[in-house]
């Protein structure tokens, strides 16, 4: 049993805020900030009278707030709002559909491994939604079952982010945790991140082979006209200023250790400033784009696991895994790697990840060994990455694909998504428990 009255109170707010989020009984903002401002009311009314009560002042919830994730995640989300204009990915899918000539296997691996790509650079939602609705059009083009696409895309999405620390929030929550730099990041991280890549795809051919052989070789004309007129760039000088920015962001992401250690929010948000001033796009459609919701989310979220934490509910939880861990790093970090795995395929992994965190913290102090390698870290990501693709609840692009599939009158059912989903899940992690095991 938890200690303290403060310290039941902010875990059962957490659970109803979870619960909230990952089974979709209220809009995930909605619910990170009544749980904040739940959080507030207890502290401020219910303090005056108890100070038992008193989980989470105003001042200290600014302080809990990871402010290098909002920046960081805001500065992508300008920077994207702006690119997209230019159409620049849904040309480069479509060069992809031509050059595979409608081999549907083709058509599909360079699908994949441009989502991955564009995931693990560019934010895995913000590749869901320029690649899924495109990659729906060819799928029809060809006369494929869209699902024999957009699925795998959604799998490599989460992989794929993984590999850097911009990638997927939960690779973005620990690696601004943790302070490390985008290189120390990268070259922990992409190794594991591409061998589970490789293993997609080759799953994928097993999974689809059937399908492929079957699809009809010759295109629908008409698609194919309206492919092309969809993909074209619509803005090159923007596009070209975008790159140029783009290639000092990315080198400023691996430099920025140098220079008093810069946090890579401050890098993402000058690039994404820079390159407002150099484009001077519409800004009340700029920001339009940005997706304001999901940062109000994060805000909302680490005040209520910060009151966790400062109720001591954290250290409790943290308190139980060490005794059932013991002393050995590797049995903790395959313990948080496979329950994250296993947890974040059953509910969102981004609240998942926030409420683990102080976890890891906890374990990684306490356990010999744990400071040195972060391996309790790493398997915390690789849990949460790669376990958000067991079902369509586990993580933000997979709600997303399955939006957009609905709107283009294609049903998804969370079995469907689960035949391909689990098998690749778990082999992503028994290859990430083998990476983690040799190589820490």
């Amino acid at each position: 049993m938890v200690d303290g009255i403060g310290a039941v109170l902010s875990s059962v707010i957490f659970v109803i805020v979870f619960l909230m989020i990952s089974f979709h009984l209220l809009h995930e903002t909605a619910a990170a900030l009544i749980g904040a401002v739940s959080i507030f009311l207890i502290t401020y009314v219910g303090g005056t009278y108890n100070q038992d009560l008193e989980l989470l002042t105003f001042e200290d919830a600014m302080l809990v707030i990871d402010w290098n994730v909002i920046f960081l995640i805001m500065g992508m989300m300008i920077f994207m709002a702006i690119l997209s204009e230019t159409n620049a990915f849904k040309w480069l899918a479509f060069r992809l559909y031509q050059g595979a000539k409608g081999n549907a296997w083709a058509i599909s691996a360079g699908l994949i491994l441009l989502t991955g790509f564009t995931s693990a650079f560019l934010n895995d939602v913000t590749a869901i939604l320029l690649l899924v609705p495109l990659s729906i059009q060819i799928a029809s083009a060809i006369g494929l079952n869209p699902l024999a696409i957009v699925i795998p895309e959604v799998l490599a999405s989460n992989i794929g982010g993984s590999a850097t620390l911009i990638g997927d929030p939960p690779s973005t929550i620990v690696g601004s945790h943790l302070g490390i730099s985008f290189g120390d990041y990268l070259a922990n991280m992409a190794p594991v991140a591409l061998l589970c890549m490789i293993a997609l795809l080759i799953m994928n051919w097993f999974q689809y082979k059937t399908t492929y052989a079957d699809t009809k070789r010759k295109v629908s004309d008409t698609l194919t006209q309206q492919l092309a007129s969809d993909a074209r760039i619509t803005n090159r000088s923007t596009l070209i200023k975008a790159l140029v920015v783009a290639v000092f962001t990315f080198v400023g992401f691996f430099i920025s250790d140098s220079f008093n250690h810069m946090p890579p929010g401050v890098v993402a948000l000058s690039g994404a400033a820079f390159l407002i001033v150099w484009v001077r796009p519409d800004m009340h459609r700029m920001l339009h784009e940005v997706d304001w919701t999901t940062l109000l989310f994060f805000i909302g979220l680490f005040i209520v696991v910060g009151a966790m934490e400062s109720t001591g509910a954290i250290a409790w939880i943290a308190s139980r895994i060490y005794i059932f861990a013991g002393d050995s790093l590797d049995r903790a970090a395959m313990l948080i790697t496979w329950v994250s795995g296993i947890a974040s395929g059953i509910v969102a992994n981004i609240p998942f990840t926030v409420a683990a965190l102080p976890i890891a913290d906890y374990l990684t102090a306490n356990i010999s060994g744990g400071l040195e390698s972060r391996i309790i870290y790493w398997g915390l990501i690789l849990g949460a990455d790669l376990g958000g693709n067991a079902t369509y609840l586990g993580s933000a692009p997979n709600i997303v694909a399955l939006g957009l599939l609905s709107q283009a009158g294609i049903r998804m059912t969370f079995a469907r998504f689960a035949k391909d989903g689990v098998p690749v899940t778990l082999v992503t992690l028994i290859i990430a428990t083998i990476y983690l095991l040799v190589r820490y």
